[in-house]
């Protein structure tokens, strides 16, 4: 099963990344991870030619950056006495580069973290939720990204939502929710649009005696159980239980077994994004996605239904990047 044992929480300083702080802890209460802290000092690449240019006796990266790297690093070092326990404190880190998104993915990447724990807002606030520091590591990173917004409480979590449109790509965030699941205690729910104006690739040819949502559910699980075999999840099982839309996920753990209860949800709706949020914000507690969808590259939901999504619901956030294979496949 998924583990959150290493966590990365890059930092802006910001009371809105503060939030990323208390949810990292909380994270690694459960799992009981290392939690390291990093910060992304962005070059002023055009004020420091603008500085030689007029010959002003101040030079950036002797006079200026080397300050700001040392206060960065003390408060850094002050958050995490502040807001993590001893046993769960890890590393610090600062960093100067011009693309601080760019920067956390490689980092976090590279020093195999499991998990990046960011403040769905930073420094610069939009009337999005999610800033645009988050959104691009959202975008860029191959580690999953937990964003979220204020205080998070893991005994709030009661449901847990994931968006799918049946293609594997999609089914890359069930694993991960049926771990959370089972570590909050919450049910989990697969949610699933049909979109009047487009083209679902869950929709099939409605059997006898059985309506056309019936036919996309049966669909939907059949391929979930199909994603699980393929990728070789032998842990992970739906337990069908012969009423619609209700089933059961067991999950096996050497001679103990144990189950989450798993929902499915399909509406109709003009736009998936806009269900999405609508259900979300309405029932979920917590967010489950992957980034890509059908077609894959060729068709990113990221460009257009995750990224909406990701911009404006206002729950916790956690984005899954499906591995390389599932592309190539």
């Amino acid at each position: 099963m998924i583990r959150f044992k290493k966590i990365l929480v890059p930092t802006d300083f910001s009371k809105n990344a503060e939030g990323a702080f208390t949810a990292a802890q909380k994270i690694a209460d459960v799992f009981g991870g290392k939690v390291d802290f990093l910060h992304v000092v962005p070059t002023i690449k055009y004020l420091n030619e603008s500085i030689k240019k007029i010959g002003v006796p101040l030079d950036m990266n002797k006079d200026i950056y080397p300050k700001i790297f040392e206060e960065s690093e003390q408060m850094l070092k002050d958050a995490m006495d502040s807001y993590l326990k001893d046993e769960n404190r890890g590393e610090h880190k600062v960093i100067i580069d011009r693309k601080p998104s760019e920067t956390i993915s490689k980092y976090a990447s590279s020093h195999d973290y499991d998990l990046i724990v960011m403040g769905a807002k930073g420094k610069h606030e939009t009337s999005m939720m999610r800033g645009s520091t988050t959104e691009k590591v959202i975008r860029k990173s191959k580690v999953p990204v937990f964003s979220v917004e204020g205080d998070f409480d893991q005994k709030n979590i009661k449901n847990i939502v994931i968006p799918t449109d049946a293609s594997p790509l999609s089914f890359t965030a069930f694993p991960m929710g049926v771990a959370l699941a089972d570590t909050f205690k919450a049910d989990l729910t697969l949610f699933h649009v049909v979109e009047l104006y487009g083209n679902s690739t869950a929709i099939v040819a409605p059997k006898p005696n059985q309506g056309e949502l019936n036919s996309i559910y049966e669909n939907l699980i059949e391929r979930l159980n199909n994603f699980l075999d393929d990728r070789g999840i032998e842990l992970i099982h739906i337990q069908r239980s012969g009423v619609v839309f209700e089933d059961t996920v067991t999950i096996s753990d050497g001679d103990n077994s144990r189950s989450v209860q798993l929902h499915t949800k399909i509406v109709r709706g003009i736009s998936a994004h806009y269900e999405i949020e609508n259900y979300v914000g309405d029932e979920a507690d917590l967010l489950i996605m992957a980034t890509h969808g059908h077609s894959g590259l060729a068709h990113l939901i990221l460009g257009s239904t995750a990224e909406k999504v990701a911009q404006y619901v206002d729950k916790p956030i956690i984005t899954v990047r499906p591995d390389k294979k599932l592309f190539e496949d």
